[in-house]
Parts: C-alpha cells; structure tokens; sequence
C-alpha cells in the first residue's frame, strides 16, 4: 500500500481566545497547498483517499487539496489523526486500512506524530526525522506489518515543489 503524510499548512498563531483546534491557515498555508496541489498535478498524484485530522488546520489543508487538484475525494476526517494519536496508533490505523485493500492513502496531520509514525513505519529510531509543514513523504508499506517494513519513495518540501 501506498501511504502520503501531508502535514498540514502554515497556520496561524495560537491565540489566548482560541484552541489549538481553532488556528486557522494563514495566507501563507493557502499558498503552500496550492503549491502542493500544482506538483501533485505536474506529477499526476492524486489520492485514492484523502484523511485528515479533525483539526482546523489540518481540514482545510484537505479541503484545499481536495478543491485544487483534479481527481481528489473529498476528505475523510478521522479522529485517530488528531494530536498526541501516537505512531503506533497510525500504524495500526494503517494496517487495518490495508486489510481492507486500501492503495494509496494520503493522511493530513501534525507534528510530532507524523515525523514518529513515519519513523516507526521505517525502521528509524525516534528523533531522526522532521517532517515540514506542507510537505508531501510517500512510503511504500507491506500490508502484513505496519512497523519497520516500510520503504521511503521520496520526500519533497513544499519549497521544492
């Protein structure tokens, strides 16, 4: 199965009188997903299901991916992409998405959880990857074990898009 981490776009700073869930994109997120949107177009991605955080920030990086590229379902939030799910929690999730005969998923999420759940997917001890606002990271996973199986197909910053 193919699985795209899309972390959410810049967003907002934290006000006194909201929540974290509240912060919105910025126009600087916006302009990072269309970005994002254009290379995926340039490049014919497109996912078969689209994921997201049932966070602000995080839904409207989906919705706005969902709005600009051509081809794209509308997204699905799911709760277990909210913050602190945890890597081993995204790996089951993962999994069970396999099983099911899921092949290309793309997830929209945070930090730390995806930079953790990438890392455990691949093999990689904690701490050895950062994975940057409104970047794309596609793995290639084996749908029998959810951890450390995983192979890294690329990994493109928004900037290089």
């Amino acid at each position: 199965m193919l699985v795209t981490f899309l972390r959410h776009a810049t967003a907002e700073e934290r006000r006194f009188d909201q929540t974290d869930a509240e912060r919105a994109l910025t126009d600087k997120g916006l302009k990072q997903i269309k970005r994002v949107a254009e290379l995926c177009q340039a490049h014919e991605l497109s996912p078969e299901r689209l994921l997201s955080s049932p966070l602000l920030r995080a839904r409207q990086t989906a919705d706005e991916l969902h709005r600009r590229l051509p081809g794209c379902p509308p997204p699905e939030i799911v709760d277990w992409l909210g913050l602190d799910s945890g890597a081993r929690t995204v790996a089951r999730r993962l999994r069970d998405l396999a099983d099911q005969g899921a092949r290309d998923v793309w997830l929209v999420g945070h930090e730390p959880d995806f930079s953790e759940a990438v890392g455990l997917l691949l093999g990689c001890p904690v701490g050895n990857l950062s994975i940057k606002k409104a970047s794309l990271t596609r793995l290639e996973l084996d749908a029998a074990d959810g951890e450390g199986r995983g192979r890294l197909l690329w990994s493109v910053p928004v900037k290089l898009g």
